[in-house]
């Protein structure tokens, strides 16, 4: 029997790797942005010769759902801080809409490391448009701000336990990311094993890597610049050609620019620093439900558990 896999994605946590994973193994059907392997009615009603032991779907924005999902708005920047007083509510309706859909789907949920987490989200941010850099002063302004998203967005307790209850502990399966990071094979392998395929060698480079400390600097300071001269071409024309200019970053076209402002300011860049411990304070406590499995061991600190509190 055929079963449904819902991957719930988290930006920067291999989504993108395993999306490209899910598409090459034969055992798997899956489509970029279908839902259960098919992008439409018109493709589930057309019969499949594929021998497949699951459907699948994986979407990032399962993690966070939101009244935008799916679209690039131009106030792209500030779109995180109108939903994160209801990203509860919002996840439960979501995992509701899942379960009544499929009810027997397995889920896969990969976690990172919060201060990983927070680190590489920044620079998809930065990828996608975002306006706000971590060294401004409207940083510090909406600083409250971003410490209560993160606290809500990276509530993997929250997330595990939701799914769990709605589908069994028993057909939930989360993974590190940390292991995907350190050791490709042996993450493959184990989930290969979770679900019960087959070992197929499917060699995979890294995709959809962060940015580099110079374009994390630079790349808001452009976006506000970009974002500034398409408001003044009205919202339909401003939303198409923000959306345009983010495609360009996403494809790493302005890289030339960002090298010829880093010849005028060489030390124009991100560094670890600006990323404060407070922000990955408030994550404390967020992560307890991977405390027992074993694959999280080596990974701890990454998840701020003490040492008496790591997995054994």
């Amino acid at each position: 029997m055929v079963r449904h896999l819902i991957h719930i994605g988290y930006p920067k946590a291999g989504s993108t790797f395993l999306q490209a994973w899910f598409e090459r193994h034969p055992e798997l059907r899956f489509v970029d942005g279908g839902l259960g392997g098919f992008r439409n009615v018109f493709e589930l009603a057309r019969p499949s010769a594929g021998a497949y032991k699951y459907f699948v779907t994986s979407r990032e924005d399962l993690s966070a759902p939101r009244e935008g999902a799916g679209e690039n708005p131009l106030e792209v920047a500030f779109e995180w801080m109108t939903h994160t007083e209801r990203m509860k509510e919002h996840r439960a309706a979501v995992c509701g809409a899942l379960k009544g859909l499929f009810p027997g789907s397995l889920i896969l949920i990969v976690t990172r490391g919060f201060m990983g987490s927070i680190r590489s989200g920044y620079s998809q941010y930065v990828k996608m448009g975002g306006l706000l850099g971590a060294y401004s002063d409207s940083y510090a302004a909406v600083r409250e701000d971003a410490v209560s998203y993160i606290s809500a967005f990276y509530d993997f307790d929250h997330v595990i336990g939701l799914y769990a209850g709605a589908f069994g502990e028993e057909n939930v399966i989360v993974l590190p990311y940390e292991l995907l990071r350190d050791d490709q094979a042996r993450f493959l392998n184990t989930l290969e094993s979770r679900l019960g395929l087959s070992h197929v060698d499917i060699k995979l480079g890294r995709l959809n890597p962060s940015l580099s400390p110079e374009e994390l600097y630079w790349y808001p300071f452009i976006s506000r610049a970009v974002s500034a001269a398409a408001a003044r071409l009205g919202a339909k024309r401003s939303r198409r050609v923000y959306g345009w200019y983010v495609g360009k970053i996403v494809e790493n076209r302005l890289s030339r620019l960002v090298g010829v402002l880093r010849l005028l300011y060489p030390d124009r860049r991100i560094t670890e620093a600006d990323f404060t411990d407070e922000l990955v304070a408030y994550c404390r406590g967020k992560a307890t439900l991977l405390k027992e499995n074993p694959l999280y061991a080596p990974y701890a600190a990454e998840y701020l558990w003490d040492a008496g509190d790591a997995p054994s």
